[in-house]
């Protein structure tokens, strides 16, 4: 595979990358992976595991000998798992649509995973969420707002990787932004 945004969109590998963002201190092995992301066969994880390693968006942190095995510790290379504007542009519209539509049944599949979890616990306390908004912003503003939507992300997202509460519950926030409609 070439296309970078094949990789990283990939429902399996989007899994994949998810499970080592919320574990990204420490990494995790393939076999805790394949404990985290059950609804995968183990052998189908393990090539999407080679897939984002080879593609250098996995990186090896660490290895640990056990017994006469090296287990190796995987993490995610942030920088190398996003897609920067460049390579977004280089997409045809039939590829947007199609990784767009792969986002989207992610959120599905996470959101259906979420309401499984509250059946199971016979509650309804249901702390889920979703809006849509039109915003009138002329591009400067548009942009601006696009800035400042980022960096809150990355602050949150920067301030969960040094809570020590392992018990603290994972949230996902979820955006799309289409400039105009």
């Amino acid at each position: 595979m070439v296309n970078k945004a094949e990789i990283i969109l990939h429902p399996v590998r989007m899994k994949i990358s998810q499970a080592l963002m919320r574990n990204k201190e420490n990494g995790l092995t393939s076999l805790e992976m394949v404990k985290i992301i059950k609804d995968v066969p183990q052998a189908t994880l393990y090539r999407h595991i080679q897939v984002l390693l080879d593609a250098g968006i996995i990186r090896i942190l660490k290895e640990k000998k056990v017994r006469s095995i090296s287990e190796k510790y995987y993490t995610l290379n942030e920088e190398e798992a996003r897609l920067s504007a460049a390579e977004w542009k280089k997409s045809s519209m039939k590829d947007k649509l199609n990784y767009v539509s792969h986002y989207q049944l992610s959120l599905m599949t996470q959101y259906q995973n979420y309401l499984d979890k509250l059946e199971e616990q016979e509650s309804s306390d249901d702390g889920s969420t979703f809006s849509l908004v039109e915003l009138k912003l002329d591009d400067a503003n548009f942009i601006k707002f696009q800035n400042e939507l980022n960096e809150l992300m990355i602050k949150y997202y920067n301030t969960t990787n040094n809570i020590n509460d392992l018990d603290a519950p994972i949230r996902t926030i979820a955006f799309t932004i289409i400039p105009e409609s």
